[in-house]
Formats: structure tokens, sequence, C-alpha cells
């Protein structure tokens, strides 16, 4: 299997939300869109935690963990395209917890590069490759605690819009992606998987139209 042409697309701010420019349109990114559209009742559990805890540790809390996910986020790029890394002090917990995912690739096609779809939005999927003997577009995460499934809907429907989206993009190589891969980095747990077939991909793309669609009417009321 050979690997997928690379695109890149100029990130650029449109109402302080970040979108790309691509093939001579300016998409929105999928994080944005979802971000944007986040239900009020996951708004007020984020608020009641900040009360919980007090604002300020929650800012701090929150820098800490986007901190550890970009940084690991940028080892395991450089560890897919076998390009040299050091591990940064204080990531050896998180590295201990996904190597083993790593260890169970077969191939990689795809590291980070811009996907679009016709529906106007865009975005880069982590990794688009072949694990446990299937392709699939894999999207990397941290936390500082286990996850259950019903917590992580927005995780499903970004990796679902990215599956649909590189299934556009690269439809004329033939490759049909029926497989999504949610690995979640912990600091002191195994690394967590949680792997979507054809039909959760299929229900996560609806529910993600929806949030799409609720987006682009927000952006009317704007003007």
């Amino acid at each position: 299997m050979l690997e997928l042409p690379y695109y890149k697309a100029k990130q650029v701010s449109v109402n302080r939300k970040r979108h790309y420019e691509i093939e001579g349109h300016c998409y929105p990114g999928i994080t944005s869109i979802l971000s944007a559209t986040k239900p009020y009742e996951e708004k007020k559990r984020l608020w009641d935690w900040q009360d919980r805890i007090g604002k300020d540790a929650a800012r701090e809390i929150t820098t800490r963990s986007s901190r550890s996910g970009t940084r690991i986020h940028k080892i395991i790029k450089s560890h897919l395209k076998q390009e040299p890394y050091e591990l940064p002090e204080g990531l050896d917990g998180f590295w201990s917890s996904i190597e083993p995912v790593l260890a169970d690739i077969d191939e990689v096609l795809l590291v980070e590069g811009a996907v679009w779809h016709p529906l106007k939005f865009a975005g880069y999927p982590d990794a688009v490759m072949m694990y446990e003997g299937e392709l699939c577009v894999c999207d990397w995460k941290t936390a500082r605690r286990p996850k259950q499934l019903e917590w992580i809907g927005d995780y499903c429907m970004q990796v679902a819009a990215y599956c649909y989206a590189v299934n556009w993009v690269y439809r004329e190589t033939g490759i049909q992606i029926e497989k999504g891969v949610i690995a979640i980095a912990l600091e002191d747990h195994p690394a967590q998987i949680f792997t979507l077939d054809a039909d959760d991909l299929f229900y996560h793309w609806r529910n993600f139209q929806a949030r799409l669609r609720q987006y682009y009417r927000q952006q009317l009321f704007k003007r």
C-alpha cells in the first residue's frame, strides 16, 4: 500500500475561529465547528467544574493538559514519520501509555495531511494507517483519567468527519475507510482504544452533519 498524497492548507482565523484555506475555499476546522456548537449541558458541566475547583486552578489544569497533548502529538508525529525526537521531561507516563499502541501499527499512509469536504469543512487527521490489519483514521488524545464512550461524543464525531473527508479527498485512489480509532494516552494507565466501525462512523457522521448545519446557521445570525 502506497503513501497517500500530502496536502497542506493555510490556517487562518475568521471570527476568532480556526479556518483553512484550500482549493480556493476557506472552510472552518472540524474542532472549531464542534466547539462552537457544544450543547448547553456540556458547557454547564465545564462551568460547574470550574466553580467547584476555582477558576485559577481550572485554568492551570486546562493549560497543563493542553500543553501535554500538544507535545505528545509532536512526538507521535515524529515517531510515525521515522524522524528523530527526544521525549520532553514530564511526558514519560503518557509515552509509556501510548507506545504499545504505536507498536501495533502495520503501516502509515498519511500523517497530519489536510483533508476537506464539499459540505464545507476541513481539518488535519492525526493519521491514516493500517492498524491491526485494517485501514483506519486515528486521532491521538491525552487525558488525566480514563474516559467512557458516552463522554467522548465530540471525539467520535471528529473522527467520523475525518473519515468521510479522507474518503472524499482520496476517492480517486479507491481507498474506502470504514474504521476510526481514538487512542487516549493516560499519565498512569495503559492507553484507551475506542474503535468505530462503519455503522458507528455513519451514526456519528449524521450527528456531525447536524452540528455543521447548526454552525452555519449561527454564522448567519452573526452577520
